[in-house]
């Protein structure tokens, strides 16, 4: 890339990277961005607190994430630091996942990219869901480990920068676009339904699947799921149920649930794309499918009590 294409690209980070921290990177404060940096840029890195500022977003088709860390050096430049995840999506644990690393000096106005998925790996990613995540976005901790082979080199050809290993913990936000929603789910009604666990009451919005057709679809080609909503489906008969994750693309948690309301068994984080099937324990009447990870933070398991109109419960009438 040229030297004025290159500036121009740190300009437009600037100017679109976290602000210089002055407040914790993630809500509890275990935001942390720790690295070794070595060559154009020599540098201990290890920013925690509120040294640290972060921000991340998926893609909008779902595949791949981009987390970017601001702070200070010890030479009092500032620096951001922009990984980029291409095949990592939906689901919440990764291994060997490939990244791209792209570092813009403020200082130096330099900007050093490893640019291709053979340069930079993370031995491990896991995302979970924070507690407090909304209707119209879902919140989650992004942590990982990874190194470096080969240096991120200047664009405009002025030095490299090897990024021997590095550990962070991030935050991920991933908007709630209902305009985005497939027709599949646009035209189904929406209805209130509660859960109630050892940790307490949780109301949900769920999306209701009961014709063939809509259990049959399901939430096959769905991106991304809000943090409070699901799709329910209805049977006419109780009876073992049987599902799979063909043509879905995010991790769920399937809930079981007997005609009177109460959860039989939770298939926890299935797996994307899976033609395993994934079986109740017992005869139900309805299935519950949540975004992976909302059984763990909930504290869902058998027995717990879900109430919603087919169970009879007072105050779940149709909303839109």
């Amino acid at each position: 890339m040229p030297l004025t294409a290159a500036l121009l690209a740190l300009q437009l980070a600037v100017s679109t990277s976290p602000a210089m921290p002055g407040g914790p990177c993630l809500p509890d404060g275990t935001g942390f961005l720790k690295m070794r940096l070595r060559g154009s840029i020599d540098s201990e890195v290890d920013w925690r607190g509120a040294a640290v500022s972060c921000s991340g977003t998926a893609r909008p088709d779902g595949q791949g994430l981009r987390l970017q860390f601001a702070g200070r050096l010890g030479d009092g430049g500032e620096l951001v630091i922009l990984f980029a995840l291409p095949s990592f999506g939906a689901q919440t644990v990764g291994h060997d996942v490939p990244v791209n690393v792209t570092l813009f000096d403020r200082k130096g106005e330099h900007v050093y990219a490893t640019r291709g998925e053979h340069r930079c790996r993370l031995d491990r990613v896991v995302r979970r869901l924070l507690a407090g995540s909304g209707p119209s976005a879902a919140a989650f901790r992004i942590g990982a480990r990874g190194y470096c082979t080969e240096p991120a080199r200047a664009l405009d050809g002025a030095g490299s920068v090897l990024l021997t290993r590095f550990d962070f913990a991030g935050l991920l936000t991933v908007a709630d676009e209902p305009g985005e929603l497939p027709p599949t789910l646009a035209h189904l009604p929406r209805e209130p339904l509660s859960l109630t666990t050892a940790a307490g009451r949780h109301e949900f919005r769920v999306w209701i699947a009961d014709t063939d057709a809509a259990r049959a679809r399901g939430l096959m080609f769905v991106r991304s799921l809000p943090a409070d909503s699901g799709m329910l489906f209805l049977f006419e008969t109780p009876q073992h149920a049987s599902f799979w994750m063909k043509n879905t693309f995010i991790p769920l948690d399937i809930v079981f649930i007997d005609a009177d309301g109460r959860v039989v068994n939770v298939a926890e984080d299935t797996q994307p794309l899976s033609l395993s099937p994934i079986r109740s324990t017992g005869l139900v009447t309805t299935v519950l499918e949540l975004a992976g990870g909302t059984a763990d933070r909930i504290g869902l398991s058998a027995g717990d009590r879900v109430e919603h109109r087919s169970f009879g419960k007072p105050g779940a009438s149709p909303v839109d």
